[in-house]
This record gives C-alpha cells, sequence and structure tokens, in this order.
C-alpha cells in the first residue's frame, strides 16, 4: 500500500514546484512604428515585476526656427504604475541654453541650464507618482551656426504597480527632425522604435522617387557618451555588428566592483549586451579632477563572462582608455586602501597603519559572494514541506 503515498508525494512536490517556478521575463512593445508629431504612442508592458528598473528614452534631432530656437515636449504622459528613487535626465546638444520643465500632478519643476562646449545636462531625482504626467519640456537656444539640436530624455525608477499596463503619451515640437523612443528593463533594451531621419544628398548618393538616400560609410567614426558625459565609446560604423549604431547606449551600472578596488567613476554598462566590435573600439572614462592623481596606478575593470578583470588600459591627460571587443560593463578603479593592524605577540604591540596595494599586474578578486537564488530556496522549501506532508500521509 506504499504506491498511493509516493503517487500522492510526487503530486505534492510538482505542485510546489510549479508554484515556485520563475516568472517569465517581462514583454515590452511599442506602437505605432512609426511616430509622427502629436500623435499618441503606445508603450505596452506585460510581466513586469515590482523593483524592475524601467525607462523611457526620447531622443529626438530638433531643426531650430528661424530665430535659432527650438522646443521639445513630451505630453499627456499617463503612468500606470510608479517609478521610486525616480530621476529625469536630459542632454542636449548643439545649444547655447536649455531649460527643462515638467508638471506631474500638482507639482511643476523649472531648471535652466547654460551651455559648455555646446551640451547641457539636467538630472532631476525624485519618485515619479502613478498618473498623469502632464509635460516634461526642453526648450533653449542652439548653438552658433548649428541647424538642429540632438537631445535625449530619460525617465527611469524602479516600478512598483500593475504588472500588466500601457504607457503611453505624445511628442511634439521636432517638426522636420526625427524623434526615437527606446525602453530598458533593468538595463537592457527591450524595445524601440527607430527613428525617421530625412534623406539628404552627399556625393556619392543614389536617388529614387525624387529622394536622394546615402548609404553610411563603413570607416565613419561614431561615438556614444554616458549621460554625464565622463564615458565615452568610440568606433568605426563597419566594425559594429549585433545592434544598430542608433541602439548603443552607455548607462550607469549599479554593479559592485570586487573587493580590493574602489570605483571613481561608473561603472558604466554599454547596451544591448549583443554588440560586438571587430576591429575593436575605444571606451574612455575620464576622471573627475577631485579623483585625479597622478601616483595612483588607475586601471579600467570589465565585466564580461560573470566576473570582473582588469584591463589594459592607456592614460592620457586626466582622460583613461582601453580596447573592447563587446558590450559589457566597465568602471574606472584604483586599488583599495585597506587599515590593518598586526598581530600582537607577548607584549610587544605592533603600531596600527594604512596600506595601499599598488602591484599593478596582479589581478583583483574576479568573483564576489553570490546570493543563493530565491527560486532555488523556495524549492528546497517545497522539498522539505512536501516531506512532512509525507509523513503524515495515512
Amino acid at each position: 500500500m506504499k504506491e498511493p503515498r509516493i503517487g500522492r508525494l510526487l503530486a505534492v512536490i510538482l505542485g510546489l514546484i510549479a508554484v515556485v517556478a520563475p516568472i517569465a521575463a517581462a514583454t515590452v512593445t511599442i506602437a505605432p512604428d512609426t511616430i509622427q508629431e502629436g500623435t499618441p504612442i503606445t508603450v505596452s508592458v506585460k510581466g513586469l515585476p515590482d523593483e524592475s528598473t524601467f525607462m523611457i528614452r526620447v531622443e529626438a534631432s530638433i531643426p531650430l526656427d528661424s530665430s535659432g530656437k527650438y522646443s521639445l515636449s513630451t505630453n499627456n504622459l499617463q503612468m500606470p504604475f510608479a517609478l521610486t528613487g525616480g530621476q529625469i535626465d536630459i542632454r542636449a546638444e548643439n545649444v547655447k541654453t536649455a531649460n527643462f520643465s515638467a508638471r506631474m500632478g500638482g507639482r511643476a519643476v523649472t531648471i535652466f541650464g547654460d551651455a559648455e562646449n555646446g551640451l547641457v545636462t539636467i538630472n532631476q531625482p525624485g519618485d515619479i507618482p502613478q498618473g498623469l504626467i502632464t509635460y516634461i519640456t526642453l526648450e533653449g537656444s542652439g548653438a552658433d551656426g548649428a541647424g538642429a539640436v540632438t537631445s535625449s530624455m530619460d525617465l527611469s525608477g524602479k516600478k512598483v504597480g500593475a504588472t500588466d499596463a500601457d504607457v503611453t503619451f505624445t511628442v511634439n515640437g521636432f517638426g522636420s527632425g526625427s524623434v526615437n523612443v527606446k525602453v530598458y528593463v533593468d538595463g537592457s533594451l527591450v524595445a524601440t522604435v527607430p527613428a525617421s531621419t530625412p534623406t539628404t544628398t552627399v556625393p556619392g548618393g543614389s536617388s529614387s522617387g525624387g529622394e536622394t538616400t546615402t548609404t553610411p560609410a563603413a570607416d565613419e567614426t561614431l561615438t556614444v557618451s554616458s549621460l554625464d558625459d565622463l564615458a565615452v565609446l568610440t568606433f568605426e560604423r563597419g566594425a559594429l555588428s549585433g545592434a544598430g549604431a542608433d541602439d548603443l547606449t552607455v548607462m550607469v551600472s549599479n554593479r559592485a566592483v570586487p573587493e580590493g578596488w574602489t570605483a571613481l567613476a561608473g561603472p558604466f554598462a554599454i547596451l544591448p549586451s549583443d554588440a560586438t566590435f571587430n576591429p575593436s573600439a575605444d571606451f574612455s572614462i575620464t576622471m573627475t579632477a577631485d579623483g585625479k592623481d597622478t601616483s595612483v596606478p588607475y586601471t579600467i575593470l570589465g565585466y564580461t563572462g560573470g566576473t570582473w578583470k582588469p584591463l589594459q588600459s592607456r592614460i592620457d591627460g586626466d582622460t583613461i582608455t582601453t580596447s573592447i571587443t563587446a558590450a559589457g560593463e566597465y568602471a574606472l578603479v584604483m586599488p583599495r586602501e585597506e587599515t590593518t593592524t598586526a598581530v600582537t605577540t607577548g607584549a610587544t604591540t605592533a603600531p596600527t597603519g594604512t596600506t595601499t596595494a599598488t602591484e599593478t599586474n596582479a589581478a583583483a578578486p574576479a568573483t564576489t559572494p553570490v546570493a543563493t537564488p530565491l527560486s532555488l530556496l523556495c524549492a528546497l522549501g517545497g522539498v522539505a514541506a512536501a516531506g512532512l506532508l509525507y509523513r503524515k500521509m495515512p
């Protein structure tokens, strides 16, 4: 009479495993596939768990008007969930000034920025509430001689609320320019609507239907920068595989560097993660004024294949550069200062001092403690519970 008990035990175990099985990854889609001025845009999100990092990026090329002004606005943004620890990041290039304003519920924010070398970056931290964001506007004056302004608006934070929902909004002000919408979940690009870029006439172009089209040169050198402009990726268009040049982005990552190192800038994540470079690309990180010290052996760590590894780097002034062949996470680091206390023997006590590791060829610990996966703990708990039920079965 043991077979029925074994069968019931297996049924209990299978039922518990089904309960603790991993949740399917979130899916995100964007409609329509072509963005028009004032046309509603819908970002449909399904299966997005709480505490996921969610970010919408609106990139645009904005022509200047006859007076050299520009204006781009995201309007009637309906947020079906809240973003805690949120932030709005604005970047504008080829500008003299950039003025940011937003209204979220009853709260209004306005920030004015003057350009440095044609660039303005604005960061506005704060929780982003569920509900209507009436507008997020970027406007100002273009740089002398500029024909258009390149800008990006990032809305990000930890998602709290509905698992399945639609984010809706419109974009206005880009006129004959172009707009691209991208969505990231936990730092990975999950959906994008390609920008519609006006055609241009250049020598060697071919025309069709009255429009002139061009084929980008494979040896064209492109750069992608982080929002704070500290990290810059430089590569040839023809070297890139696994992603489009317009899809590449450099974002701040929250991954911790290993013990033995102190992060001075970053880590920065190059996304999407499938991007590769052949020949290699250059990734440069600029040291801040308070972090620069010629006596310190700076280096760049790269996180690929699940471990951090020191990379061969070269220093030029306040910039350190390494060559990379694939997307990943990279950080500017220095050896960590450690306080050590000598062992006391008998009545002799050695003084406490501070030592700094200076051996640049020795690799730092490549691994960090890994927490036991939640699903494994749940499964083990489920098996234990099943054992208790088994013992109580007649």
